[in-house]
């Protein structure tokens, strides 16, 4: 079997959008001639755990190498109520104390606070493939201080084969604006990134958008694989009957995400009409920003209707598909949320239930919904959404669904085993 390292800060028991990707590639990768070597940190600064998915991965050589973080020590000086960026929430409040933690999460750890890993690893890394005559390795980020090990290993090896893996952009990510940071330090995230896509032999992303990007950013060669869906996940998937109308959204949602309209929408509807109003629940899961939690309770109707559910793991989330009505898809509301496909986009595919999503106009999701898989509304439209809820309430509505598996995670798999034998 050839080996490939896999350089990865997100690996199970870590749990999160993160370490799907790779997890199931991983997984398939095995199944088709290549032998995946994943190197991540010993200690990584986590707050979610999902020991099942260590489950699907018995089988897999991990190297872990120890790692320090800046995070530890604020918690020593602040605490641990402050969430770490690590939960997916950068903090909005306006106190001097937020704002100073932001200012020097963006300005001092460039590219992100995992920066004192590259160096040891690299070096670790060095040994390791000398020592084991590894020809490909695949970095995958954010964070994309994943990428600098793999900008540090190509330097000294010259022979390696690199792919740069992006799930999401870099200096494009508009959640840099909210760590506030300097024009130099700007500069430094670009400079970095062009080296990043300059000297790696392939870059890899997941949509048409961040793909256009990277290649107007400097990489001569681009390729997309997009996030799946496991059929395995889904053999004992039934679809729960029930009296309730539930809307459900499982995983991260913070200010970047919340649908206002759909909100206020659901209020007026359940105001005019008795029966959506009776049978109405709103199912929210992971972490949630509070002013979303907020502004769902701000609306009479609604503050009774919400149920959060806390932290699932991935099998508990495939099983709150199968007690959901109507699943609802939240993208970045941002230029950089135009590019964004996420996981959750192929595992509800996968459930053949309604999709409501709500994202930036022109986006690659939208266009992808136009083939009638779902309904789609940018966050500022406040027209159609309560009529179009009441046609998937009543049943009237019907969406299209994928027979063939182009999206599974295996099928994907065989697409990167067909890059990696022609680099």
């Amino acid at each position: 079997m050839k080996k490939i390292l896999i350089i990865s800060y997100y690996w199970p028991p870590n749990t999160g959008s993160g370490v799907q990707r790779w997890l199931k590639f991983s997984k398939y990768l095995k199944k088709n001639n290549w032998d995946p070597i994943i190197v991540t940190p010993e200690n990584p600064y986590s707050e979610l755990f999902d020991e099942k998915l260590s489950e699907e991965i018995e089988d897999i050589n991990v190297l872990k190498f120890p790692i320090w973080e800046p995070y530890s020590l604020k918690d020593k000086i602040f605490g641990k109520s402050i969430k770490s960026q690590n939960s997916g929430l950068v903090s909005k409040d306006k106190s001097l104390k937020n704002f100073c933690l932001n200012w020097i999460r963006g300005n001092f750890f460039v590219p992100d606070p995992k920066k004192y890993w590259v160096k040891p690893t690299t070096d670790n890394l060095i040994k390791y493939i000398e020592e084991n005559k590894i020809n490909h390795i695949i970095s995958t980020g954010p964070p994309h201080s994943m990428h600098l090990i793999g900008l540090g290993v190509k330097k000294r090896f010259n022979h390696i084969k690199w792919i740069a893996d992006f799930r999401d952009p870099w200096s494009k990510l508009d959640l840099l604006d909210d760590f506030h940071l300097t024009k130099r330090t700007r500069f430094k995230h670009i400079q970095l990134e062009k080296q990043v896509l300059e000297n790696s032999d392939l870059v890899l992303t997941v949509s048409e958008k961040w793909a256009t990007d990277f290649k107007n950013l400097g990489s001569s060669n681009v390729k997309i694989i997009t996030n799946g869906y496991d059929k395995e996940d889904f053999i004992d998937f039934k679809i729960s009957k029930s009296e309730k109308f539930v809307i459900g959204h499982y995983g991260i949602l913070n200010h970047l995400r919340n649908p206002i309209e759909l909100w206020k929408s659901l209020n007026e509807l359940c105001k005019s009409e008795t029966e959506f109003n009776n049978r109405l629940e709103i199912h929210l899961s992971g972490n949630i920003d509070p002013k979303v939690i907020d502004s769902i309770n701000s609306y009479d109707y609604l503050k009774d209707k919400l149920h959060l559910l806390g932290f699932l793991n991935h099998k508990d989330v495939i099983k709150a598909y199968s007690k959901t009505s109507l699943l609802l898809l939240l993208l970045f509301n941002s230029e950089s949320g135009k590019g964004n496909y996420p996981g959750k986009l192929f595992e509800y595919l996968a459930t053949k239930l309604p999709i409501l999503a709500f994202g930036p106009e022109n986006s690659d999701v939208q266009n992808f919904l136009k083939n009638s898989y779902g309904s789609y509304f940018s966050y500022d439209d406040s027209k159609n959404i309560k009529d179009e809820i009441l046609l998937i309430f009543n049943n009237i509505i019907k969406y299209n669904h994928i027979e063939d598996d182009r999206y599974t995670r295996e099928k994907l798999t065989l697409d990167l085993v067909d890059i990696l034998d022609k680099l």
